[in-house]
């Protein structure tokens, strides 16, 4: 099964395509929606779906990247856990998902990009051209063995960071090129703009080489 981890604060418009997007394709499938304090009848709109393969978990307020999408984490059941946001789509279907998780891979990055499905896809590096896992699949034993998303970050950064983390503890990455998602054009970013989390960064670059985890990082049991 995978597990479809995402956050959400009032985008209720957006969550009936999610869900046709993810869990309505395949029965192997779980959403694992964590709210942030929504005022829009998200959560209501959720509980009257009843859905057996939607599990929500309500936090009651916006909160940390780290935080939120940890106890995602904490509550998912697959052995594969997709890192998601509520705007996204994937292109394709997900049966080549699958497919893919065949091969000797600990995490796979999907290829993104923002507005149309049309025109090239934009690089899955950030400013330092490293990889990070916007959209992609860790097997659920990362979180167990060097621990979830750091909870010295606010938003931005702590996606490459787990990535950095797990790459550095040798686990097998694969860029999946032709794995396409696309962020819906249009939608109001609700990241935490934090510089802190850039100068955070920088400080953990190359730390995870000596077999050091920081005590900020909890383990998923």
């Amino acid at each position: 099964m995978i597990s479809i981890v995402t956050g959400t604060l009032n985008r209720l418009h957006l969550l009936p395509f999610l869900i046709r997007n993810t869990i309505g394709t395949r029965k192997d499938m779980e959403l694992v929606l964590v709210d942030g304090g929504s005022s829009d009848d998200t959560c209501q709109y959720i509980k009257d779906l009843n859905h057996p393969r939607i599990k929500l978990i309500e936090v009651g307020r916006r909160s940390p990247y780290p935080h939120y999408m940890n106890e995602g984490i904490k509550a998912s059941s697959g052995e594969w856990i997709a890192q998601w946001n509520d705007e996204v789509t994937l292109i394709g279907g997900w049966s080549k998902v699958f497919r893919t998780l065949r091969e000797p891979f600990d995490a796979f990055v999907f290829v993104w990009k923002r507005g149309h499905k049309a025109g090239p896809w934009i690089n899955y590096c950030n400013w330092k051209n490293e990889m990070v896992m916007n959209y992609g699949i860790y097997n659920r034993r990362i979180f167990k063995e060097i621990g979830m998303y750091n909870h010295a970050y606010q938003y931005y950064c702590c996606d490459g960071d787990m990535l950095f983390r797990t790459w550095k503890k040798g686990y097998r990455i694969k860029v999946c090129e032709d794995i396409h998602v696309v962020e819906r054009e249009g939608e109001k970013k609700q990241a935490i703009h934090d510089m802190r989390d850039f100068a955070e960064y920088d400080r953990r670059e190359g730390t995870y080489s000596d077999g050091k985890i920081p005590e900020t990082v909890e383990f998923l049991k």
